[in-house]
Order: structure tokens, then C-alpha cells, then sequence
């Protein structure tokens, strides 16, 4: 299970109410089918829990959070995640199949130094999959596409924004800054 909010489960119109949906997942914590990880300031106004089943680390539960939020708009066949759920060499965020196509998905806060995102191109360098890296700013992912010449023939970039409004959309930016458009479950190929 994705690590998810109360209020995140409403939003997917999962549940009818945030109190029905805490209710359930209290109930899945006795148990013990999932876990109560955490609290984040996900949105305006009180923190909320964090449910999941593994154990993220502290300092990365809203990236989780927000990964989650990425996730579930996402068309695919599947979504793994989380600790030994994903390629232990290249270790990304998340795996996305779609169509039978693997795709690498990294979301990037802004929290790590360009050093440190080179250091993380390195291990996608001899890698055949998509990579999609998904930035907080402009800038940001400007800044990431413009050290991505190791990896420009597998690498696409886009902002969190453009990402939660439209993931399938013509949003994706390669290293020259072509464009290209995520497929969804059941469609052909990339656009």
C-alpha cells in the first residue's frame, strides 16, 4: 500500500467522508495490516497521518506523500514501490508499467545538490528504461535536464504541477526539450 492520508483516500472519492475513511484505517492498523508511520503538512490547515505498509524514513514521508499523490493519477498496469519492491541497482522512486513498458520514476524535491543528481544519473546511465524525472520548479527541472547528457536518450523531465494536472499530457521534455506525452493503460506507445 502506498503510503496515503485520510484525506487523500476522500479525494479519490474512495470514501465519503475523511471520519469513514480514518475509521477504516484505524481499523486496518489494529489489525495490523498496515501502519501508522508519521504525520505531514500536506495541504493548508492540520497535519495528518500517514498510513502505509512499510516504514518510510521521517524526513521522506511528504516526499512519499506526494509520490503517492503522483501515483494514483498515473494510467498503469502497475506501480511498485518502497523497500525491495524496485530495481536495487538503479533504485528509483517507483516503477511504472504501462503496456508492458517499464518506466523509472523519480520525483525530485529540490532537497539534493546537482552533484548529487549527477551522482544519481550515473546508475541510470546503462539502463534501457524510461526515466521520468518529475521537479518542484521550472528551474529546477532545467536545471536537471541541462546536466542529463549521459542519459538525454532516456530521460524525460516535467514539473510536479504539470505532473498532478495532466501525467498523460504533452508534458514531458527530453534532454533537447522536445516534447512527449506519457501513455496511458492500453494505448500504444509514447507520443
Amino acid at each position: 500500500m502506498h503510503p496515503v492520508t485520510a484525506a487523500m483516500l476522500v479525494s479519490l472519492s474512495w470514501f465519503p467522508s475523511k471520519n469513514k475513511a480514518l475509521k477504516r484505517l484505524r481499523r486496518l492498523v489494529g489489525r495490523r495490516r498496515i501502519r501508522l508511520v508519521g504525520t505531514v503538512c500536506h495541504k493548508i490547515g492540520r497535519p495528518e497521518h500517514v498510513y502505509c505498509r512499510w516504514r518510510p524514513k521521517p524526513d521522506q514521508l511528504l516526499h512519499e506523500i506526494e509520490l503517492t499523490d503522483l501515483c494514483f493519477r498515473i494510467d498503469a498496469e502497475k506501480i511498485l514501490r518502497g523497500p525491495h519492491a524496485t530495481d536495487e541497482q538503479v533504485r528509483p522512486d517507483a516503477e511504472v508499467w504501462i503496456n508492458g513498458r517499464l518506466y523509472y520514476l523519480e520525483l525530485d524535491r529540490g532537497t539534493m545538490g546537482y552533484a548529487q543528481i549527477e551522482r544519481r544519473f550515473r546508475k541510470y546511465e546503462d539502463c534501457s528504461h524510461l526515466s521520468l524525472w518529475v521537479c518542484a520548479t521550472e528551474e529546477r527541472m532545467e536545471g536537471l535536464r541541462r546536466r542529463a547528457e549521459k542519459v538525454r536518450h532516456t530521460a524525460l523531465f516535467t514539473m510536479f504541477a504539470e505532473a498532478l494536472a495532466s501525467p498523460h499530457g504533452q508534458i514531458w521534455r527530453d534532454y533537447n526539450g522536445d516534447t512527449a506525452a506519457l501513455p496511458r493503460q492500453g494505448q500504444n506507445s509514447l507520443a
